[in-house]
């Protein structure tokens, strides 16, 4: 609502020299209205097919996926309402394209700056331990030291949480757009991916059990076999799914050992 009355009031692109007030009002809110819808699909499905993309990549992909889907509706509408913009030299629909495009990029950039505010900020290059990930989703630091550095220097991830938050991190699940963080006594949801959210568990050693599950190897007191499906326990009581791919690096990982259970 607050974008329809800006472009009825602001009138972008000229469409407050081009249309009157009744054809703008109807101009921006199918625009509006269309990019909601858009973004809302372009996002979820990203976020299916691709959950582990880099915030960066994400956001290329839902620019491109946006200025292809919206530009026909605009220029569509711009049939109906000519706007001068779109008037002579290039060709009209080569300029819906090029509108939406830098549109779309901005928003973009914005989304990024938000999600990750320190882009603006000059920082020093980190002098702890480099993290290594495997495609089951295995961190842990490569200094001989590790133990030591997670001591000093908590995972990242905890900067997000409330002021005041205590405990070690035991379980992340994805859920929707949301990521639940599991502590001892505590569950807190970070509106985040949760491939980020994984991502800035370094320094703490775990592993991805499932497409949605990432646990905490202290956090594990057993492993439960049910219906030929395979589950990690947790101190805190909580089923956490292991699927197939994963149940070899637990083996490797000396886990299905240490509660006699085998692959």
């Amino acid at each position: 609502m607050l974008a329809v009355v800006a472009g009825v009031i602001m009138g972008p692109f000229d469409t407050y020299s081009s249309l009157v007030l009744c054809q703008r009002t109807l101009f921006w809110a199918v625009i509006s209205a269309t990019s909601v819808v858009l973004s809302t699909v372009i996002r979820d499905m990203r976020e299916h097919y691709l959950p582990n993309a880099s915030d960066s990549l994400g956001e290329v992909l839902h620019v491109a996926g946006f200025t292809v889907l919206l530009s026909p509706v605009v220029y569509m509408l711009s049939l109906f309402y000519p706007l001068e913009i779109l008037q002579g030299g290039t060709a009209p629909y080569v300029k819906v394209l090029g509108l939406v495009f830098m549109v779309a990029s901005l928003f973009s950039a914005l989304r990024l700056i938000t999600a990750h505010p320190e882009l603006l900020v000059a920082s020093a290059p980190a002098s702890g331990p480099a993290v290594a990930f495997d495609a089951f989703g295995m961190q842990a630091p490569t200094s001989e030291n590790a133990s030591e550095v997670a001591v000093e220097a908590p995972a990242r991830l905890y900067e997000r949480l409330p002021a005041g938050t205590t405990g070690m991190i035991l379980h992340l699940s994805a859920r929707d757009h949301f990521v639940d963080v599991e502590l001892a006594g505590a569950l807190i949801s970070l509106r985040m991916r949760f491939s980020d959210a994984v991502a800035e568990m370094d320094g703490v050693a775990g592993m991805i059990t499932h497409r949605s599950h990432w646990v905490a190897k202290e956090a594990i007191t057993g492993v439960l076999r049910e219906e030929g499906k395979m589950y990690l326990i947790l101190e805190t009581g909580r089923r956490v799914p292991v699927s197939r791919s994963a149940r070899t690096r637990l083996e490797d990982e000396g886990i299905l050992a240490r509660f006699n259970t085998s692959v």
